[in-house]
């Protein structure tokens, strides 16, 4: 589009690099207008505007350039002229319509010769240049004034900044990693207590495990320990998922695990029950009995050294009490139990004749069965003391009232702390079955 003062409006990306260069010729070749000359001009009418044609090109070839002398007689526009000049009415500026995208990939600038000289004036071209909508435009893209290449000037969309700025790209979310450990700092301290205490239980447990003591108690032990301590330390991953089937798993879980340590510690609460019926003083006659254990050899395993030592004090403290040690032969032993535990409390000192032997029992069911038949036999006293580890007493003493035994009491030794979780686990296990099974 072409206005009558020779300026142009182009579209932002459409402009030919020709037209630019035209412009800057105009805006250097422009000299000031004498300060008489602009007094006299008038704004020209609408009619006129639109009634004007376009200078033909032989004519404008014709024109000659303003001399130098007349050029440097002319004086700058006082400023309230300036102030005083309108802009164009708003009737014109609505008129105008878009040009096509057609016509301007059509139209081509005429070169312009060197000696055109007639240009509009800087004031009344920038009155001129108003905005022009692009058709089919993106919303956001600011629009251009029609300015010489070495102007950056932008007017912007009144949709604001945000309509002018580029779209931000934004990063895809992070995908959800399914297996990850949480850093130590953003773990609860709740969790952080489970996680030690569970630790070091689970470190007790397994500690049987290096001495060669590989039963199913320390297995079973350290296996829950580890469990627990694994749970707590996986607990974010637990609690992310979410739905019905995984809230009822969590349930039965949380019930079966409340379930054991409920009955683990109603269970512990009667061992240590009868671990504590002990021997009364008024007792005259009674007679002690000495639960097997592995043996090595001529030497007892850690275990059982400890019951003969608690029943050598028992038969220091009392004199007069008969003593019966049973155990059997067991596949990986070379010398019965009751051999071993007899030879060990005649070497600490005391009488052979107070130590009976029974040499056939392979379980703490036969140990009292045939104990019974050993002491009716030799006519001891029915009244027994039973010497065996804390854990394993309350097992003793039921299998003792059903061989028969009705005055029932305990001397019972510490086990060694590194064994004690163990063995209690595989004593739980005994129980269970002697009570679902009957043996």
């Amino acid at each position: 589009m072409q206005n009558n003062q020779g300026g142009t409006v182009w579209e932002k990306q459409e402009r030919p690099p020709i037209r630019q260069t035209r412009i800057r010729q105009q805006m250097q070749q422009r000299q000031p207008v004498p300060a008489q000359q602009t007094q006299q001009r008038q704004p020209v009418p609408a009619q006129q505007m639109q009634q004007r044609q376009p200078v033909p090109a032989q004519q404008t070839q014709q024109r000659q350039p303003v001399p130098a002398q007349q050029t440097q007689q002319r004086q700058p526009v006082p400023a309230q002229q300036t102030q005083q000049r309108q802009p164009v009415p708003a009737q014109q500026t609505q008129q105008r319509q878009p040009v096509p995208a057609q016509q301007t990939q059509q139209r081509r600038p005429a070169p312009v010769p060197p000696t055109q000289s007639r240009q509009a004036s800087p004031a009344s071209q920038a009155q001129t240049m108003q905005l022009v909508p692009v058709q089919q435009q993106p919303t956001g893209t600011p629009y251009r004034r029609a300015l010489p290449p070495s102007s950056s000037a932008v007017i912007h969309h009144p949709g604001g900044s945000q309509a002018t700025s580029q779209a931000k790209q934004t990063l895809p979310e992070k995908k959800k990693r399914r297996f990850y450990l949480q850093p130590l700092r953003e773990i609860s301290w709740p969790r952080r207590m489970v996680m030690l205490v569970f630790g070091l239980l689970f470190l007790w447990c397994i500690a049987p495990a290096f001495f060669m003591i590989r039963g199913i108690g320390v297995m079973a032990s350290s296996a829950v320990m580890l469990t627990i301590f694994v749970a707590a330390l996986l607990w974010h991953l637990i609690d992310e998922h979410h739905g019905v089937k995984i809230n009822i798993l969590r349930t039965v879980m949380a019930l079966g695990f409340s379930a054991c340590v409920i009955a683990f510690c109603v269970v512990s609460g009667f061992m240590l029950k009868a671990s504590m019926t002990v021997l009364p003083e008024d007792c005259p006659d009674y007679t002690i009995v000495v639960l097997g254990c592995k043996a090595a050899g001529t030497n007892p395993s850690w275990m059982l050294e400890d019951r003969l030592n608690k029943a050598f004090r028992v038969l220091t403290d009392h004199p007069d009490a008969m003593c019966v040690v049973t155990g059997g032969k067991g596949d990986d032993e070379d010398y019965t139990e009751a051999y071993v535990m007899k030879k060990y409390l005649t070497d600490k000192g005391i009488s052979p004749d107070r130590i009976l032997m029974e040499e056939a029992a392979g379980s703490t069911e036969e140990n009292l069965l045939y104990t019974k038949t050993v002491i009716e036999l030799n006519g001891l006293s029915k009244n027994i003391v039973i010497v065996t580890d804390r854990f394993h007493e309350l097992r003793a003493r039921i299998w003792a009232e059903k061989s028969g035994f009705v005055n029932i009491y305990a001397a019972c030794c510490e086990t060694r702390p590194y064994l004690v979780v163990g063995y209690w686990f595989r004593e739980m296990f005994g129980l269970a079955r002697l009570y679902v099974f009957g043996y």
